[in-house]
């Protein structure tokens, strides 16, 4: 039945009417195409820092839970968080951890920043040792004259230290300030080569331990936390408590006034905005439980951060994940965000035209029937006077034209009854010509 509908469609009339429609629902979902974002990839580089650290064992956290959802995250091991930031502004990864206060806001592109925070994750506490059998001191301006371990080069440590020590009136003109950092300071300790030594890291950090189990060692405590914290944005002065490192060993053996910065998660702003919230949902449940240097439930968050907050964070912070991925899978909720803006085109554009092309295509045929009613009129309209024989024969001629068009014309079957109207108004034309001098009758409508 239906190969029988289709071999009675009159193609011409149908391509005239389908085309201009196809053309206008091909137009509507390459409209919407282009607000439609592509996959998320499946991979993704992520600078950490040195083998061991805490960066490191973070980064591996990370790694294990995002590939619950199919997404591989490749770590790459660098100098520390200054690294971290420049090879994320020159687009060699994709997401890094870098200190607060390391990152500066590249120019934007085109009012887009290149560089969005997804948020602080954790507290990372300036500690400073001196060696115990040096004069105690609870000012970083005590250093002087000291041969102090500044941390490496590309290190947050460097860059902090280097900027407390200048805030207290210590630089390379009065101090000895060396780039060395990690396992390195132990090296250099137990040479003889280093007075002092600046780390920042959590509490957690395995160096922190073993740099305060050190008998040689003293913790500093810094009289001047708040006033660092006051003068520096992106630090937070900080008491730690005592044994909270080790309290079976009393780490630290007492409590400690110091400073904090925080350890922030960085990415392109390129980053497709479902592996943002998935990295999101990852900072949560890695970062956001209890942590010995804040309240359980403080991190991650959007405060005192370098460089402009994601507008994904924005959101995920003031109102949690997006609605559907509460719902469904990660897959599962990227098929479907993806398959709604190719609903509008459907809705709004494909279904309508599939409506209301048959009733299009019955439009030109009835066009097609009502042209030639008009072209029958026009002739008899020609008679209407006292024709002479060569006018009769000239109309006649023209009413065989316009049978033989309509004879050649192939319309559906469902217009038979038209047709045949169209054959007996001829007919009858006809008939009234007979005689040069019969009235012509009034056109047929």
């Amino acid at each position: 039945m239906r190969a029988e509908w289709i071999r009675n469609l009159s193609w011409r009339d149908a391509l005239a009417v389908g085309a201009p429609t196809l053309l206008l629902v091909a137009l509507a979902f390459w409209i919407a195409s282009r607000f439609m974002q592509p996959a998320p990839p499946d991979h993704l580089v992520m600078a950490t820092g040195a083998p061991g650290g805490t960066y490191q064992r973070y980064g591996e956290q990370y790694r294990r839970h995002l590939a619950k959802f199919g997404v591989t995250l490749e770590l790459r091991s660098t100098g520390g968080a200054a690294e971290n930031f420049a090879l994320l502004r020159d687009g060699k990864v994709q997401v890094a951890l870098v200190q607060g206060g390391v990152a500066e806001p590249p120019p934007a592109d085109d009012g887009e920043p290149p560089i969005v925070s997804l948020g602080a994750l954790y507290y990372e506490a300036v500690w400073v040792f001196q060696r115990s059998d040096k004069p105690p001191t609870d000012r970083l301006a005590g250093l002087a004259g000291r041969s102090i371990a500044v941390g490496v080069e590309g290190s947050g440590t460097r860059l902090l230290a280097l900027q407390l020590l200048a805030d207290s009136g210590i630089d390379v003109n009065n101090a000895r300030l060396l780039p060395i950092g990690g396992p390195d300071v132990f090296k250099a300790l137990d040479a003889g080569e280093i007075d002092a030594v600046f780390q920042v890291a959590g509490v957690e950090a395995p160096i922190l331990a073993d740099l305060l189990r050190r008998r040689d060692l003293a913790l500093v405590s810094l009289v001047h936390a708040p006033a660092y914290a006051k003068r520096m944005g992106h630090l937070t002065a900080l008491t730690v408590p005592r044994g909270v490192v080790d309290i079976a060993a009393d780490l630290p053996p007492r409590d400690i006034s110091t400073v904090a910065v925080t350890a922030n998660l960085l990415a392109r702003n390129e980053v497709h905005p479902a592996l943002m919230y998935l990295l999101l949902e990852t900072a949560t449940v890695v970062n956001g439980g209890h942590v010995r240097l804040a309240e359980a439930g403080t991190f991650p968050n959007a405060r005192a951060q370098d460089v402009p907050i994601a507008e994904e964070a924005v959101r995920f912070f003031k109102s949690g994940k997006p609605f559907l991925q509460r719902y469904l899978p990660y897959w599962a909720a990227i098929f479907v965000d993806r398959a709604l803006i190719l609903l509008i085109p459907l809705l709004g554009v494909l279904i309508p035209a599939i409506k209301l092309l048959p009733v299009l295509y019955g439009y030109r045929l009835k066009a097609r029937i009502v042209r030639w009613y008009a072209q029958i009129e026009a002739v008899e309209a020609e008679l209407s006077g006292a024709p002479d024989r060569a006018k009769v024969d000239g109309c006649l001629a023209r009413l065989d034209a316009i049978e033989t068009e309509i004879g050649a014309a192939h319309l559906p079957k469902w217009f038979a009854d038209q047709v045949y109207l169209l054959r007996a108004a001829i007919d009858l034309a006809r008939e009234r010509m007979g005689k040069p001098g019969a009235k012509v009758i009034p056109g047929f409508r």
